[in-house]
């Protein structure tokens, strides 16, 4: 099955920039001359490979392809060289058999914004699971990385569920519903669903319904694959879910 990713505002600008590029045994990274990047290239690199061991070692998988990873030093300068103005992307272009046809990631990094944590890694080294829909692959991303804004996720999310801020879940189920989510609101919720999911009713479960959900299937077809797995529709997995965090163990 082919994928194609829709990125209607891709450019390619920065494969002519002079960047500097230090490899790393799993990424090879591309950075501007006298940038703040440059300057913590080496802690950066450290950082990476431990993101990249902790994300295989989750998803039980091997990587021998390296990341190009592009750090940008403003939005401005990733907008004028890929186009996107998000602090972060990964970027795969096409994808069949599970083999992406780009292996990349793009971030700023600087004083106000490092935007280098696992999410996006998550996004590229995750695909051997395949493509699923967008609520299972952020909320995977955001658990990898298992805060938001270097707050804890279900505390977060709490604070969103006190100000009747978040979209239900079975909204969520449809990819075309993504287009005007806010950011601030839907990662973290994402990111607690997904945790909630995997440490209460086990990553094997979570596994296989990532495995056997996609972007190509019917919204209905997804969520029959969800309530074949779980035994609960995705209703019933919401109301868990917010019974959860409206107690105290919800850290």
């Amino acid at each position: 099955m082919k994928y194609t990713q829709d990125i209607p505002w891709y450019k390619n600008d920065y494969l002519v920039c002079p960047f500097n590029k230090e490899e790393s045994p799993h990424y090879v990274f591309n950075f501007q001359k006298n940038s703040l990047a440059e300057k913590n290239i080496k802690e950066i690199i450290k950082l990476k490979e431990e993101h990249h061991l902790k994300i295989l070692s989750f998803l039980e998988l091997d990587n021998n392809r390296k990341i190009d990873y592009y750090i940008y030093s403003s939005i401005q300068e990733k907008i004028l060289l890929m186009g996107d103005d998000s602090p972060g992307n990964a970027i795969w272009e096409e994808l069949e058999n599970n083999n992406p046809k780009k292996f990349e990631i793009h971030v700023v990094y600087n004083e106000k914004c490092k935007f280098i944590r696992e999410h996006e890694d998550t996004h590229l080294l995750s695909l051997p699971w395949g493509l699923s829909i967008y609520l299972f692959c952020e909320g995977l991303a955001q658990y990898m990385e298992n805060t938001f804004l270097n707050r804890n996720l279900h505390l977060a999310t709490k604070e969103l569920v006190d100000g009747k801020k978040l979209y239900s879940i079975d909204l969520l189920c449809n990819n075309n519903n993504w287009e005007h989510v806010e950011p601030t609101v839907i990662y973290p919720q994402v990111g607690s669903f997904i945790k909630y999911l995997i440490e209460s009713h086990g990553k094997e479960n979570f596994k296989k319904m990532y495995q056997n959900t996609s972007r190509k299937k019917k919204v209905t077809e997804n969520l029959l694959e969800v309530e074949k797995i779980y035994q609960k529709n995705v209703n019933q997995l919401e109301k868990e879910w917010l019974l959860f965090l409206k107690n105290d163990n919800a850290t």
